[in-house]
C-alpha cells in the first residue's frame, strides 16, 4: 500500500512539473509573438556586427554622394540630376517609419530626384542600410 502511494505521489509530481514545463513554453511563445508584433509596427531586430560593416560599406559606395558621411544630406549634383537628399539625423527622419523608408529605397523619390534602388540592392541589404542609418545617424539600436 506504501509502494502504491508513493509512486501515486510521485507520478503526480511528474505530471505537475510536465505541466509547468509547457506552461512556460507558452509563455515564452506569447512573448516571442509578442514581439515580432512590436518589429512589425516599426523596429527592425537589432543589426549584427557583420549587417552593419556590410550596411556600412553599401552606404559609403551608394549613399555617400549624396547623403554625405554624416548623414546630414542636402542638395548636390549627382550625374546632372539635382538631388534633395534628407538630412538623416532630423527629427523627421528619425520619426520616419521603417516601412516608408525601405520603400523610398527600394523605388527612389523622384520629386527629390532619388533614383531607386530595387534590383541593385537585396530586400536584405536595404533593410540593413535602415538598421545602419538609424544606429549611426539616429542613435538608435
Amino acid at each position: 500500500m506504501k509502494i502504491l502511494k508513493t509512486g501515486l505521489i510521485l507520478t503526480a509530481f511528474a505530471l505537475f512539473i510536465f505541466a509547468c514545463t509547457e506552461n512556460k513554453t507558452a509563455n515564452i511563445n506569447t512573448i516571442n509573438n509578442s514581439n515580432t508584433v512590436i518589429v512589425a509596427n516599426n523596429t527592425q531586430p537589432a543589426a549584427t556586427i557583420d549587417e552593419l560593416a556590410s550596411a556600412k560599406n553599401i552606404f559609403m559606395k551608394t549613399c555617400v554622394k549624396c547623403h554625405k558621411e554624416d548623414g546630414t544630406g542636402g542638395v548636390t549634383v549627382f550625374e546632372d540630376t539635382t538631388i534633395k537628399a534628407p538630412n538623416f539625423t532630423s527629427d523627421k527622419m528619425k520619426n520616419e517609419d521603417d516601412a516608408e523608408f525601405i520603400e523610398t529605397i527600394e523605388n527612389g523619390e523622384k520629386e527629390d530626384g532619388m533614383p531607386a534602388f530595387k534590383g541593385k540592392l537585396s530586400e536584405e541589404e536595404i533593410k540593413n542600410l535602415v538598421k545602419f542609418i538609424r544606429r549611426e545617424f539616429q542613435g538608435k539600436q
